[in-house]
């Protein structure tokens, strides 16, 4: 060998690829009923160390963790009692071009898929885009993040304890553990997390040609029109920005208020805030319900946002205390917020609002369209015709109307982005289908004489007088 020759650097994750890839036919020729088998095991796993997933949960975000575990049970039921009718083939509109033929779909897996999950609701995340993964007959490997090391662990024992460690790798460990895994050739990619990653995460896949799901959250507005139930959209609010301490991809990021209602609906929402989370006055820090920021770094990110709003001219109508030592935000609203702050365009992720007026609704939606499409996007309004006009008017992954972040519960929606804020869907039937290849199977008869007419050349002059009257509008 030339001794200038660069040399491969060995990847240390390829026997754990070449493991999964070789198990991968047999994973593609289970049946439903084993599939089940396996979701059934994972739930199981989880419920047995509910305990200590709740404790990881309390020690990294401040709250209890087993509360993210009720929808990942609703999920694999819902799967469970649908799979083997998805898995079925599917069959599809007879055509002309058909002549006779049989045609349908064929559901068959994706193969090896990467899953790279997130840190703020880190065992739900890591487990429920596996579910869809499992459900399609896919080998996987896992990361969960580095960010929530103990929900990680946790997240690792529950695929051990559920015996499927032979279809699912979950691998450990920080940013060079992802980027080692990115340059493997899996057939799929799916990534929960921020733009900047996200992109990587692209590009990496190009390399291979492998499919990508990109969940990334984003700027999620909420409307309040002048009809909007004070109460109500006060209280719903105040409640989904403070999930997680605001550490939600779906969290209301921005408020458009009706100029005339602005200032009413900012005391409601002062006064539904504090009543949630300081209602004996005692302050936000000792409220057992509000949730602590994941970790110092990202503490400081959310107070260098405030700060740097406050310095440009951003008036603080609530809250504005941050104490990195002990990850806390208190829920905080600004005013004045102008498009040269970095918190007009940045994704907060913690308990930050900021308050727009506007006098039309086209206003409004201009303002939404000052930044990328959101993830999610909620009107508040009393009026069908209004919110109507919203949705028509507006993009963004998904929608809700009186309410805020419910879509992604709800197994019979698809979930996900549009553009900067995700590619792909997840959860349900949409994400069986997301890990799977719906492949194109057309049949002629068994028996040649039962079949289809073929046309051979030499072809007739009648021919051309077919191919014309075929052709006719």
């Amino acid at each position: 060998m030339n001794q200038y020759s660069p040399v491969a650097e060995a990847n240390p994750y390829q026997d754990v690829f070449d493991r999964l890839q070789a198990r991968a036919p047999a994973l593609a020729r289970t049946t439903a009923a084993e599939r089940i088998a396996k979701l059934r095991a994972l739930y199981q796993a989880v419920y047995e160390l509910r305990a200590e997933i709740g404790q990881a949960g309390h020690d990294e975000l401040g709250m209890d963790g087993k509360l993210h575990l009720i929808p990942l049970k609703e999920e694999i039921n819902f799967f469970c009692e649908r799979l083997e009718s998805w898995m079925g083939n599917e069959a599809v509109e007879d055509v002309p071009m058909l002549q006779g033929r049989k045609a349908y779909i064929h559901w068959e897996p994706k193969g090896v898929v990467l899953h790279l999950s997130t840190w703020n609701s880190p065992v739900l995340i890591s487990l429920s885009p596996l579910i869809s993964m499992i459900a399609a007959g896919n080998a996987v490997v896992l990361k969960p993040s580095e960010v929530a090391p103990l929900s990680a662990e946790m997240v690792r024992q529950v695929i051990e304890k559920a015996g499927l460690a032979d279809d699912v790798a979950v691998i450990t460990g920080g940013p060079e553990v992802a980027q080692a895994l990115l340059k493997l050739p899996f057939n799929h990619i799916c990534y929960v997390g921020n733009n900047r990653v996200g992109r990587l995460v692209m590009e990496a896949a190009a390399r291979h040609f492998a499919g990508v799901t990109l969940e990334m959250g984003g700027k999620n507005p909420a409307v309040i029109e002048r009809d909007a139930d004070l109460e109500d959209a006060g209280s719903k609010i105040a409640f989904v920005r403070h999930l997680i301490a605001g550490q939600v991809c779906l969290c209301p990021d921005y408020l458009l208020v009706h100029e005339s209602i602005k200032d009413a609906y900012v005391d409601k929402l002062k006064e539904k805030i504090t009543a949630f989370y300081n209602p004996n006055g005692d302050g936000f820090k000792s409220s057992e319900d509000l949730p602590r920021i994941v970790n110092e770094r990202h503490t400081l990110r959310i107070k260098a946002l405030i700060d740097d709003a406050v310095s440009k001219g951003a008036r603080v109508l609530m809250g504005g205390e941050v104490d990195p030592a002990t990850r806390f935000v208190s829920p905080t609203i600004l005013d004045n917020v102008t498009e040269d702050m970095e918190i007009f365009q940045e994704e907060v992720f913690g308990p930050v609002l900021t308050v727009h007026s506007f006098s039309t609704r086209e206003e409004a939606v201009k303002e939404i369209a000052k930044r990328p499409k959101p993830l999610g996007l909620y009107v508040f309004t009393q009026d069908r015709e209004t919110a109507d006009w919203y949705i028509d008017h507006t993009r963004s992954g998904s929608a809700a109307v009186n309410n805020a972040a419910i879509q992604a519960n709800i197994p019979t929606l698809p979930f996900g982005g549009s553009n900067h804020s995700g590619i792909g869907r997840l959860g349900g039937k949409a994400g069986f289908q997301e890990f799977s290849n719906g492949r194109a199977v057309v049949e002629d008869a068994l028996d040649p004489a039962q079949g289809a007419p073929m046309f051979y050349p030499p072809f007739p002059k009648e021919a051309a007088m077919f191919v014309e009257h075929l052709l006719m509008p």
